[in-house]
């Protein structure tokens, strides 16, 4: 007993209330950071979830298909801006499913008119991006474009309907709010295309 009133009688109070003080100010940074991080993955899969898909892609034979999203009204935000499509092996409207088995791949070319950040996620996974390549190309008219390549291919066979399920996060970043006039009424438009073939 006297062992520890003499240790504590040789400490330093004031040095012992600051690194008091800093580690329980250490500890509620790290409890707060951690509570950001979930809060921000909950919101992602909640807001996944609600997306009415924009566009849907039917592959009921070996072909290319194609479609646009029109990326309008972007203004630099911390929230990102989510848009859905979905790729089907049958057509509900015609009755109609592939009567192959059929693998398909997904190539997404973007204007560069704004400087967005894209991420693609398949499914309700909100944290795998499948973006295997993002690359810059330029045209003969010296139009820049941006190419965004998903992961490997994708298989459905021809034995039941199936729906695969994309979700294109777009970026505006907060940093551009400081120039409003460089990007105000700017569209960007983003192309998918879909190509399918027979797996053999």
């Amino acid at each position: 007993m006297k062992t520890i009133k003499r240790i504590f009688k040789n400490i330093n109070k004031k040095d012992f209330m600051r690194y008091g003080l800093f580690s329980v100010l250490l500890l509620v940074t790290m409890i707060v950071i951690r509570n950001t991080k979930f809060t921000q993955a909950r919101y992602e899969s909640s807001a996944l979830v609600n997306i009415t898909p924009t566009i849907a892609f039917f592959i009921v034979d070996v072909q290319s298909q194609s479609g646009q999203i029109k990326l309008d009204s972007m203004i630099p935000s911390s929230t990102p801006y989510l848009y859905s499509f979905n790729v089907s092996n049958f057509d509900a409207t015609l009755n109609k499913r592939a009567n192959v088995d059929l693998t398909y791949s997904i190539e997404i070319i973007a204007t560069t008119n704004i400087p967005l950040n894209y991420r693609i996620y398949k499914g309700n996974n909100m944290t795998n991006n499948v973006v295997s390549s993002d690359t810059v190309t330029t045209d003969d008219n010296g139009v820049y474009y941006r190419h965004l390549v998903i992961n490997g291919v994708s298989t459905m066979s021809k034995n039941a309907n199936q729906t695969d399920v994309y979700t294109l996060w777009v970026e505006f970043p907060l940093q551009y709010k400081n120039f409003p006039a460089a990007y105000s009424g700017i569209i960007e438009l983003v192309d998918i295309k879909i190509d399918a073939e027979q797996v053999v």
